[in-house]
């Protein structure tokens, strides 16, 4: 292999590892954003079921159902599933609690 090829080689090798770089910083800022965004909404959400007294509060009693329902929470808003899927989720985890699902899948889809 000759200099020119090589610096070429080292040249596209340099290319590929910038492109991977901004890639991996675009990829985690628009993740970022999106994680901001949620934040925002579920920020609001929970204003609003605060405000309502005819609200049920979700026992979210443990770290893993805090988290379960963080999660699902998102999936809902990011329309990952659907708020049929959510309310059925709900359902299963939190029996009892359906009005309570269906209000905060009504609040987590609005515009």
């Amino acid at each position: 292999m000759n200099k020119f090829q090589r610096t070429s080689m080292h040249r596209a090798a340099a290319t590929l590892a910038t492109v991977a770089v901004l890639a991996a910083g675009l990829m985690t800022s628009t993740a970022s954003m999106a994680g901001a965004a949620f934040d925002a909404k579920m920020s609001s959400v929970i204003d609003h079921v605060k405000a309502d007294p005819g609200y049920k509060k979700i026992p979210l009693n443990t770290s893993a159902d805090r988290q379960w329902f963080f999660d699902e929470s998102q999936s809902l808003y990011e329309k990952k599933i659907t708020k049929e899927q959510y309310l059925v989720d709900g359902n299963k985890q939190f029996p009892g609690y359906e009005a309570s699902f269906s209000e905060l899948a009504d609040l987590l889809t609005a515009s």
